[in-house]
């Protein structure tokens, strides 16, 4: 059995209670940024960093607030911390992903991000892959997903 591995990331929202999603690159789903921790990270410490990697935005490490350690999947837990941004702070023209994986196909180096948007919560359960909605919904975030009402 695989060792359970933990992500660690930030659920940025804006003034109006939007949410700030990063799309995988190949993948059908928005997530929240975030990733795994380097050697010596702080939990915080690895959110900033990822939030950073995958949207070339600058948290203040005193701007979140700690969720804490929660069950995603069956092998991965997610630590996370929460932070209010608001929009006119986070031009998403700007955003930019500097972390890259070798394409499966191709071998090219691709970035782990291609996109970036603001979504309101009621939106959430139709981009996010269902356990990302699950785990928002029971932190209030967003609503459940019809099929997990």
């Amino acid at each position: 059995m695989a060792a359970r591995t933990t992500s660690y990331g930030v659920i940025v929202s804006d003034e109006q209670g939007q949410v700030l999603l990063a799309h995988a690159t190949g993948s059908r789903w928005w997530d929240l940024p975030k990733g795994g921790a380097e050697p010596g990270e702080t939990p915080r410490q690895a959110a900033v960093r990822e939030v950073l990697e995958e949207t070339g935005l600058v948290l203040a490490p005193a701007s979140l607030t700690e969720i804490g350690l929660l069950a995603y999947r069956p092998q991965k837990s997610l630590h996370l911390f929460r932070t209010q941004l608001p929009a006119s702070q986070c031009d998403l023209s700007g955003c930019a992903c500097t972390s890259f994986f070798p394409h499966h196909r191709t071998g090219a180096m691709t970035p782990e991000v291609d996109a970036w948007r603001w979504a309101a919560p009621t939106e959430l359960p139709v981009l996010c892959a269902p356990a990302m909605v699950r785990l928002l919904a029971a932190l209030g975030v967003c609503p459940p997903a019809p099929d997990q009402a």
